[in-house]
């Protein structure tokens, strides 16, 4: 059984960590230990959960001295756990974790952001402290992972040398309707006693942190201006704590809303509050993807929520609750008013949200994804390891610079008849220059002299291949003329000479876990599926040859490819598949099974 380290900074966090590590640890076949500081954790809740706690003290904010001790402390445990697997989630646990995992030789080191910690809107000097510090985790692990799309596509910029992944997050469904089950009237009432809510009186639960991403005064304002016009029918709970609290309280003072707003505290279980609420809300400036949304979605509670990075993922606005737009107070306010009156919208609402997170968002699905992700970082890095891998890929690199830089000044001329020719046949642009996936999937553009005319039908979407193909577009690809400008996508290091062939991003999620693996390296101008029947053989048996070359890459098998390459551009073998221009469009697996 392989041992897998989470380690995240506080031990709170296993609010939004448990159930996902039990279902790893139980669905998995893993054998888990969650590591944090000692902050938030006893022995009640650490023996609700089936795997191991240590603890490693860790500050939140940055202490050098502190944090080189706990990076020595982290490096002691792992070291005398030998852990399989680390993996750390949250900013300061992401660097601690990750150079103490490096400095034991971990296989494999995987971080997730749990939302970045830098981002538009902080002063600047926060923001490339925060940015240039997770790049340089990024430098001790071997992959990345993200809960939403948005950070994903930041994390492929910020470090384009490590593969990203989409983690995601989910809830355990079942478990959190168990628990809803089991709170009973008696203790809403005890519950509403306690806390001076009345009987018939309307619940909007806001569940975070008290800090200032959370922007609890954006929230306050819109209920100010709602008391003012006397739509305030219904009490807020503030449930949580936080450097903030104290003035988030005398906030609350100020404006008149002391008898409109109740602070529940840090609460051992939000499942009661959620029950009771009528509505869910969250105005955070930033998420990776809310948990406390996704907990009230998945019971079926309605959504009032800004419209910023992670939680837009999550929320369908108009359709499980409604967005507002960041830091307008009005906005809100309307959207609150509309939510906390319409019983009809809220059920409807609800339902919807329910129906969400059964098809996107479940911790079932989230451990899927962590399998793949293990599996296929631990593949990745057996590969590389090792000198003769480095100086392999050193080599590999050396190589294609020395035969593309001579080759695209020598191909000058013939580069520029051409393009001239294709200007003259085809009209401008000359080029054909179109997103495609690099290494890690990574986006790029792909350079090629066109080959077809522009044609579309009375809809305004390109006629088919064939119809748009011309004489003057076949001749240039049985000659392979067309994919010359390639050289300068291999001169930049976008390319390799030798690679699976670059393929459409909408591909991506289709492969299974078998094809992906072709973005692990570069892509090429030809390969070992071209030499081997180009586009007249199936998707599998292409991908099955991707993948080949991805195991055996050298370049000895390079250079056999190249060599092979010249004889098929000689016979103009392969160029189509029967009865088509090119070749069909991939649209899954058949064979393997879809990609997860």
């Amino acid at each position: 059984m392989m041992k897998a380290a989470h380690i995240c900074t506080s031990g709170v966090s296993h609010k939004i960590m448990g159930d996902k590590l039990r279902l790893l640890q139980q669905l998995g076949g893993y054998e888990v230990t969650f590591i944090s500081s000692p902050e938030g954790t006893d022995a009640e809740t650490m023996s609700a959960y089936p795997f191991e706690w240590r603890a490693v003290p860790m500050e939140r904010s940055i202490k050098p001295l502190a944090d080189f001790r706990s990076i020595m402390a982290m490096y002691r445990l792992i070291k005398k756990e030998r852990y399989d697997i680390v993996h750390t989630h949250t900013a300061k646990a992401g660097i601690i974790g990750r150079v103490a995992a490096m400095m034991a030789g971990v296989k494999t080191v995987v971080h997730t952001s749990h939302g970045l910690p830098f981002y538009e809107g902080q002063p600047k000097r926060t923001y490339w402290l925060y940015r240039m510090l997770e790049k340089a985790g990024a430098v001790c692990c071997h992959a990345l992972a993200s809960q939403n799309a948005e950070d994903a596509q930041v994390l492929k910029q910020l470090a384009p040398w490590r593969p990203v992944y989409m983690e995601g997050n989910g809830v355990d469904k079942e478990r959190l309707e168990a628990k809803a089950a089991n709170v009973s009237d008696a203790q809403l009432e005890m519950l509403r006693r306690a806390f001076g809510i009345g009987p018939e009186r309307k619940v909007l639960l806001v569940a975070a942190r008290f800090e200032a991403v959370k922007d609890h005064y954006l929230l306050l304002e819109s209920l100010a201006a709602l008391k003012q016009e006397g739509k305030l029918d219904w009490v807020t709970v503030l449930a949580g704590q936080g450097p903030l609290e104290a003035a988030v309280r005398r906030f609350v003072g100020s404006h008149g809303l002391t008898e409109d707003v109740v602070f529940a505290g840090q609460q051992p279980t939000i499942i009661p509050w959620i029950v009771m609420a009528d509505a869910v809300a969250l105005t955070s400036e930033k998420e990776g993807i809310p948990r406390s949304l996704m907990e009230a979605m998945a019971l079926g509670k309605p959504v009032v929520a800004t419209d910023v990075l992670g939680t837009r993922e999550l929320v369908a606005d108009g359709e499980t609750g409604l967005l507002a737009p960041y830091r307008d107070a009005v906005r809100l306010a309307e959207a609150l008013a509309s939510v906390m009156g319409d019983a009809s919208l809220r059920a409807r609402f609800g339902e919807a949200g329910r129906r969400r997170i059964d098809a996107e968002f479940t911790e079932a699905r989230v451990v899927e994804r962590l399998q793949r992700l293990y599996r296929e970082t631990a593949r990745r890095v057996s590969r590389s390891r090792g000198i003769a891998a480095r100086l392999n890929s050193m080599a590999k690199r050396l190589f294609d610079l020395a035969v593309s830089v001579p080759a695209a000044l020598l191909l000058l001329p013939l580069m520029a008849a051409v393009g001239v020719a294709v200007r003259l046949k085809l009209g401008s642009p000359v080029l054909f220059k179109q997103q495609r996936p690099g290494k890690y999937g990574n986006p790029f553009y792909v350079l090629k002299f066109r080959t077809m005319r522009d044609a579309f039908d009375r809809n305004g979407e390109p006629l088919p291949d064939e119809a748009r193909m011309t004489a003057f577009g076949r001749l240039l690809r049985k000659l392979s003329l067309d994919e010359l400008p390639q050289l300068f996508n291999v001169i930049r290091g976008d390319m390799s000479l030798v690679g699976p062939r670059p393929l459409l991003m909408e591909y991506l999620p289709l492969y299974t876990e078998e094809q992906a693996c072709r973005h692990d390296v570069r892509p090429g101008i030809t390969g070992w599926a071209q030499v081997n029947g180009r586009n007249t053989v199936s998707w599998e048996d292409k991908f099955k040859l991707d993948a080949e070359y991805v195991e055996r890459q050298s370049i000895g098998f390079d250079l056999r490819i190249l060599a092979l390459t010249a004889v098929k551009v000689l016979k103009r073998d392969g160029i189509s598949q029967q009865g088509h221009a090119t070749v069909h469009k991939f649209t899954g697996s058949r064979e393997m099974g879809s990609a997860s």
